[in-house]
């Protein structure tokens, strides 16, 4: 009898699990990224901003700019994207609370008026990370914490938030904030520092597709960009963001040889400097400073 009531438990139990994954990937297929592409408006243009060792993304659409990340503290990225900015930022996305990709946006939220600020609630005791919450308060921006399933949405632009989730994870890098915009039938994939555990994630949820352009995870390092992830995405080009010389050994000739096997073509900030993708959402071009 006991045998029996321990076999009815465990049957029960794994229906109650079934029923609650089915359900969550059910929620996410209402909620597919793929559902509502982004209304083409004009041109965009995508600026992988060379900081060295870090990450810098501004997303601009004509009146619209959205930027990712800023790289360590410095004014590099103050000073390029004021050339770009038209009255404000409606959104900066900080990824996750290391260094090399919220410094830069301390200077940037003192300089700019910032309508958005996303961050991932992935706290630190660092001061970049005190100073940077600090200047986001001070700024009166609205403060949002992003989780999967959630839109960033900024003028005729949405940002499809694929990671992190609840519970965060112990791995800050992990917790990344990875947005996933489409822009008429061209698709950008931004990773963030998100490594495989994180893409493992994504994946079973059946929250990935096909894209055009990824921003390769983690400055190209092996520690993401697994083959179960990139066989899904499939990304025409990649485009890693790396110092030259950096002690990291970044890229690592492991994943380039990754994404070599299926067919990327591969642009480095260490090699080419800033790198601007254009697109009119049908087709897309490169340039680059070298």
């Amino acid at each position: 009898m006991k045998s029996n009531l321990s076999r009815l438990i465990t049957v029960l139990a794994i229906c109650s699990l079934t029923v609650c994954l089915c359900a969550c990937e059910g929620w996410f297929d209402r909620n597919k990224p793929t559902a509502q592409p982004t209304v083409v408006t004009g041109n965009l243009k995508v600026h992988f901003i060379d900081v060295g060792q870090g990450d810098a993304i501004l997303i601009d659409l004509g009146s619209t700019e959205v930027l990712i990340d800023a790289g360590d503290r410095s004014p590099v990225v103050t000073d390029y994207i004021d050339d770009y900015i038209d009255g404000h930022l409606e959104a900066v996305v900080a990824t996750h609370p290391h260094a090399d990709h919220i410094g830069g946006l301390i200077e940037v939220i003192d300089e700019f008026d910032v309508d958005n600020v996303w961050y991932n609630g992935d706290e630190a005791t660092s001061k970049t990370y005190t100073d940077f919450m600090a200047e986001a308060i001070d700024e009166g921006a609205q403060v949002n914490e992003a989780r999967r399933g959630d839109t960033i949405i900024a003028g005729a632009l949405t940002f499809y938030v694929l990671n992190p989730v609840d519970p965060l994870s112990s791995k800050t890098n992990d917790n990344s904030i990875v947005l996933l915009l489409h822009y008429g039938s061209i698709d950008f994939f931004f990773a963030g520092d998100a490594e495989v555990d994180a893409e493992a994630g994504m994946i079973s949820v059946r929250a990935l597709n096909d894209i055009d352009i990824l921003k390769v995870g983690h400055h190209c390092s092996r520690t993401a960009s697994s083959p179960a992830f990139l066989n899904i995405i499939k990304p025409e080009v990649a485009v890693y963001m790396a110092e030259v010389g950096n002690t990291y050994g970044h890229p690592h000739p492991e994943t380039i040889a990754a994404l070599q096997s299926i067919g990327a073509t591969i642009y480095g900030t260490d090699t080419r400097g800033t790198i601007i993708v254009s697109t009119d959402g049908a087709s897309y071009s490169l340039q680059t400073d070298r």
